[in-house]
């Protein structure tokens, strides 16, 4: 398996996912300008030699042509292909590893506006309360409509123990957001797994898709077989994303030899179908349920898509979030290049990804409420009422829950005990490790664990 793996890795043209994660590294490019586009080369070149000699002050060359470069790729309006420049490509790198510094959130442009896929578990921005689908509307109170992605990265990111601040608005609030939140170092282990208790049913979530993820599932697996389990859920809500390779090589663990994982289809020879097989037989055979939120993007949605249409697993949760584009990265020297937009990814089925998600099979929502409660938990969410209520140090008990009803009483605050209960216990989850699922209140999973069970 592992030799197998490892020629895979060698062969593969490693591709981009989420915001830029680097996939592979092509050396070479071709241009190629028919007809017109040699009159535009001609303009390009003497605006150069006009602005080089006439310029009151003297340019900087690799401030030019950096700058134009930037132009023409801007000018594609595709926000997945981008301009790489010394700090772009350092971020990149950054980014595969699972370690960097910010806020934890995985953000995308969607629809001309910089929205949330996901807060990273544990992170600043989810404890703050930043949560999917929330579209960032300013940075230090600065508009960053029109921005470049990267430079609104950029300007969230930042120094470990310095604050950023983040205004969002959120479906259903007719007024922003405001967010203090506090840069730190962020680690995200790739996965966790467990039996269920009571059960036997393996629970594995994969939170990431980076250079570590596929010894640790494979890991995970190889526990759920030593110890018998036969039925599994896969917990792939809130994962943005990450490497192909590991969602293939993820993928290779649960199907036949030579089942369609995943295709890509572009314009042009490089991009044109091609398709990602199993290269083994599977290493785990039993049932599986994969969960799914809009919060699921890119790998996630590979993943889900191979197993689904192979009929290996069912999906159980939300329509994921929709993105699919391929990109592939131009260096253009040691420390500078771009990625660019070459094709689309499509599920085995033919169905492409990209803007448009997975519809999972079983649609089931992660907690309902009294439609009565809605305006009172706006208000909670508004006021913050949890952050200043929940602390690092607060336990979720009886006697606590006991205190915050009375709490959001004193608020004049009116839901139900089992509202105040979840909701308590959801962000106090922030801050504490604890099991890594949740039978109490998690709808997905108990409709998860009630079907595996049939």
């Amino acid at each position: 398996m592992s030799k197998k793996m490892s020629e895979r890795k060698i062969h593969l043209i490693i591709i981009a996912f989420v915001t830029g994660l680097l996939l592979g590294i092509n050396f070479s490019f071709i241009a190629s300008a028919d007809g017109p586009a040699h009159k535009y080369l001609d303009y390009f070149h003497q605006t150069y030699q006009i602005i080089s000699t006439e310029y009151v002050d003297k340019p900087d060359n690799k401030n030019l042509f950096y700058g134009a470069i930037k132009g023409m790729i801007d000018s594609l309006g595709d926000p997945f292909t981008r301009f790489l420049n010394e700090d772009s490509n350092a971020e990149l790198q950054e980014m595969a590893s699972g370690k960097f510094v910010g806020i934890g959130v995985e953000i995308a442009l969607k629809d001309g506006e910089i929205v949330v896929v996901s807060p990273i578990e544990n992170s600043p921005a989810m404890r703050a309360g930043i949560e999917t689908g929330d579209i960032i509307t300013k940075v230090n109170n600065e508009i960053i409509k029109d921005k470049n992605i990267d430079d609104i990265i950029k300007s969230i990111k930042g120094l470990p123990g310095t604050k950023v601040n983040i205004t969002v608005m959120r479906e259903g609030f007719k007024e922003e957001i405001s967010y203090d939140i506090e840069r730190a170092p962020i680690k995200i282990d790739s996965t966790e797994f467990a039996k269920v208790e009571g059960y036997d049913i393996g629970f594995l979530r994969i939170k990431t898709f980076s250079n570590d993820t596929t010894q640790d599932v494979k890991k995970a697996l190889d526990f759920f077989n030593k110890n018998k389990i036969e039925k599994l859920i896969i917990d792939l809500r809130y994962n943005p994303g990450g490497l192909l390779t590991a969602a293939i090589e993820i993928s290779d663990f649960f199907l036949e030899k030579d089942l369609t994982i995943v295709s890509t289809k572009g314009r042009t020879d490089g991009g044109n179908a091609s398709f990602y097989k199993s290269l083994s037989d599977p290493i785990f055979k039993g049932k599986i349920i994969i969960l799914v939120n809009k919060g699921s993007a890119s790998a996630s949605e590979i993943l889900s898509g191979a197993l689904r249409d192979n009929n290996k697993a069912m999906l159980l949760g939300e329509k994921t979030f929709g993105k699919g584009s391929v990109q592939k990265t131009y260096s253009l020297d040691k420390d500078a290049g771009f990625a660019l937009t070459i094709a689309r990814y499509y599920t085995p089925s033919g169905a492409m990804i990209h803007e448009k998600g997975i519809k999972p099979d079983y649609e089931v929502k992660a907690a309902d409420f009294p439609e009565s409660e809605t305006e009172e938990l706006k208000k909670i969410s508004k006021d913050k009422l949890l952050n200043e209520f929940v602390s690092i140090k607060t336990v979720y008990n009886e006697s606590t829950k006991s205190e915050f009803k009375k709490f959001l009483q004193s608020r004049n605050i009116k839901i139900s005990d089992a509202t105040s209960d979840f909701i308590l216990k959801r962000e106090i989850e922030k801050y504490h490790k604890s099991q890594i699922y949740d039978l109490e209140f998690d709808n997905q999973i108990l409709s998860a664990i009630d079907k595996l069970k049939k």
